[in-house]
């Protein structure tokens, strides 16, 4: 088993699961943050802001669970997770260099204004579902062993806190 396959396939997981449980738990700041990019975006479609919030968290839950270790669509977890973090990336570029910045509601709570940190943080996840994505399909996979996973999980978890608390992280040292 590809121990570094599985160290981002539980970071991303990690990350779409808080993600997507967040948004569920502050649905109007996930409606809000989804119909200002529509606004900006197609305001035409603006007030298909509740269904696309709904499609949003949806898309982040089954990505999770495709990304879990040990079921057969682990390519297309990846696949799915770099459009995601694409499109979050560009967003974020976009909210960074505009006046009017949308509140980020990433995971759930819309607390602070997309930036330079979030472009920088979602880049990142995109480079890593691109790379896992490059690794599933050049490499095999094998039995691991117990250390071996214990490792890359405990990685997975260091991970998922960071980037979830990005944000607080930030303001607690720059303060």
């Amino acid at each position: 088993m590809n121990y570094v396959i599985a160290g981002l396939q539980l970071s991303l997981l990690g990350t779409l699961l808080v993600s997507g449980i967040g948004k569920i738990r502050a649905p109007r700041d996930s409606r809000v943050m989804v119909e200002e990019v529509l606004g900006r975006t197609a305001p035409g479609l603006r007030r298909y802001a509740p269904i696309g919030a709904g499609a949003l968290i949806g898309a982040e839950l089954v990505t999770a669970i495709a990304l879990m270790p040990g079921l057969p669509f682990r390519g297309l977890g990846f696949a799915a997770a770099l459009l995601l973090f694409s499109a979050f990336t560009g967003v974020a570029v976009h909210s960074s260099r505009s006046r009017m910045k949308i509140v980020c509601a990433c995971f759930g709570r819309a607390a602070f204004p997309l930036g330079v940190r979030h472009a920088v943080r979602n880049a990142l996840l995109t480079a890593l579902a691109a790379g896992g994505l490059a690794l599933v399909l050049t490499t095999g996979s094998g039995t691991g062993e117990l250390a071996g996973l214990a490792l890359a999980a405990a990685f997975a978890i260091i991970f998922t806190v960071v980037i979830t608390f990005l944000d607080d992280i930030v303001s607690l040292v720059s303060e």
